[in-house]
């Protein structure tokens, strides 16, 4: 499975491994599975180091407009997300670009130190 998750509820956090080629319905299933498990209104480290992606700009609109109708019933926590592969990088940052004025905190690193203090600092 490309993505992967663990909820720390100690900590309130999520922390979130993607590996490998992630796609549109990995992506759309991760949400699916957020959701379940009541975890999106928690605070998010994905490390993506070594994922890439073949996500059109198109399917990420499809992605944010989902999270808008989601942000109706539940606030969702801020988002970290590391990323080395310059297409992952590209995409997850239009995502923060597309979803920063809807009161989205999501924004995008090169290595998890980063991440992890802006992270903590939208605690």
């Amino acid at each position: 499975m490309p993505i992967t998750y663990v909820i720390d509820r100690l900590h309130q956090r999520m922390l979130t491994h993607a590996s490998g080629l992630i796609t549109f319905r990995d992506i759309n299933g991760h949400l699916d599975q957020e959701e379940r498990e009541r975890g999106l209104d928690l605070p998010e480290l994905v490390d993506a180091r070594g994922a890439t992606t073949d996500l059109t700009s198109e399917q990420l609109r499809h992605i944010v407009q989902r999270l808008m109708r989601l942000m109706r019933t539940i606030p969702l926590g801020p988002t970290a997300i590391v990323a080395n592969d310059d297409t992952l990088f590209g995409m997850a940052r239009m995502y923060s670009l597309l979803v920063e004025h809807d009161g989205i905190s999501v924004d995008v690193f090169r290595d998890i130190d980063s991440a992890s203090q802006w992270l903590e600092s939208h605690v």
